[in-house]
């Protein structure tokens, strides 16, 4: 017997209260598989903060009607079950809480008088009392920042780093993930994740999200050297043997026919001018032979972007000491950010690590030490820097 709460009707009556579908193969998939729904409060928080749900809920504030057939939407509702039912799953879901028996009966009565089943469940969404409890929590949702801890504390994000596969335990924080994670949040915040985007990685060896994104979108293109230093090193991220047989490194089951490996410089990229949607690259360019590799692997990154499209960067930035090799100083971080033809979504926060404490793991005696979120290689301190830019329409 499954535990309480991890069975797919479960899910789906999550599903029709909060965001008015079933969920799909996939994401009901993911439910399961990772064990995101533990409880009704656990689960439905991540779908509460979604910016599916956030965009539903404006509508119905603005008096629209979100779902193209109203009619087959109430009938999904009705199926829930019984009146009594419905209206203590509706409070479990929207307010977090079980229903009190004043405000169970004032809405059964409600129901029994013949209301939809539709507007019981958007007025709780629309109570003040929804406001407070999901408001009254702040959590960090910036996009341009260094790697930052309080992303643990986004259910939203986090949904999105388990939806990968990997752990949520806070004490194994590390730098990977977060890119991993932080990159998918920030496209899908922006509106670029979308069944039609075609997606191309740089420096990409075998990245489990080239896995989740062909899931996900129309077409994805991993482009790498696979040669040299990483076929043998660091988990053999450039492992060439992925040109050949994808499948031996697919975390999970994913749709073959979209994802595409390519052996290709990311400096001179063999793609037509305006062919993708997303152009990202995951702590890589930083061993592109310093500013000047970087720089060209932006311009083409850029080049092959459509224009409105998102150019996703992650890489070394430093926080103290001397130069390091492959490390990024702040000013050369910026510069980088300034290649013509693309604009920061929004400013980078490089203050997230005045707000904490931490002792930097030593990357050459100590790597596998966590939580990974800062590290040195002798007296150089480092961490990640997420950048997110969108390229100008006249470019």
């Amino acid at each position: 017997m499954n535990p309480a709460g991890r069975d797919a009707t479960f899910i789906e009556q999550a599903y029709w209260i909060v965001l008015n579908r079933p969920p799909s193969a996939l994401e009901l998939d993911d439910q399961r598989r990772n064990h995101l729904n533990s409880d009704q409060v656990t689960l439905s928080r991540g779908l509460l903060q979604s910016t599916e749900f956030r965009r539903l809920r404006t509508a119905w504030k603005n008096r629209q009607d979100t779902h193209t057939d109203p009619a087959a939407l109430e009938q999904a509702l009705q199926r829930l079950g019984t009146n009594e039912f419905f209206v203590e799953r509706v409070y479990e879901s929207l307010l977090a809480r079980k229903a009190d028996e004043g405000g169970k009966q004032h809405y059964m009565t409600v129901l029994a008088g013949g209301e939809r089943r539709t507007n019981v469940a958007r007025a709780m969404a629309l109570s003040d009392e929804f406001a407070v409890r999901w408001t009254a929590v702040p959590y960090d949702t910036q996009l341009c920042e260094l790697a930052n801890p309080a992303k643990w504390d986004n259910p939203e994000w986090m949904d999105l780093l388990r939806s990968l596969g990997l752990s949520d335990d806070r004490f194994s924080m590390h730098r990977k993930p977060y890119e991993l994670t932080q990159f998918i949040y920030g496209c899908q915040r922006l509106g670029a994740l979308t069944e039609q985007a075609d997606v191309v990685s740089i420096g990409a060896g075998h990245e489990i999200v080239l896995y989740w994104l062909a899931n996900r979108v129309n077409r994805v293109v991993a482009t790498d050297l696979y040669e040299g230093y990483w076929t043998e090193r660091r988990g053999r991220e450039g492992d060439p043997s992925v040109l050949a047989r994808p499948d031996d490194f697919a975390p999970f089951p994913y749709r073959q026919d979209r994802l595409t490996f390519m052996k290709m410089d990311g400096r001179q990229l063999d793609f037509p001018d305006n062919s993708f949607d997303i152009a990202y690259s995951l702590s890589s360019i930083e061993h592109f032979g310093g500013m000047e590799g970087a720089s060209q692997t932006i311009r083409e990154m850029t080049r092959v972007l459509k224009p409105g499209g998102i150019l996703a960067l992650a890489t070394e930035y430093a926080l103290a000491g001397p130069r390091g090799e492959d490390v990024f100083q702040p000013e050369e971080v910026h510069a980088l950010a300034q290649q013509p033809g693309l604009e920061l979504v929004e400013p980078i926060d490089e203050r997230v690590w005045n707000r904490y404490q931490t002792a930097p793991v030593d990357v050459v005696h100590d790597p596998y030490r966590t939580p990974h979120m800062v590290v040195h290689v002798f007296d150089t301190v480092f961490t990640s820097v997420m950048l997110f830019l969108r390229k100008l329409p006249s470019a």
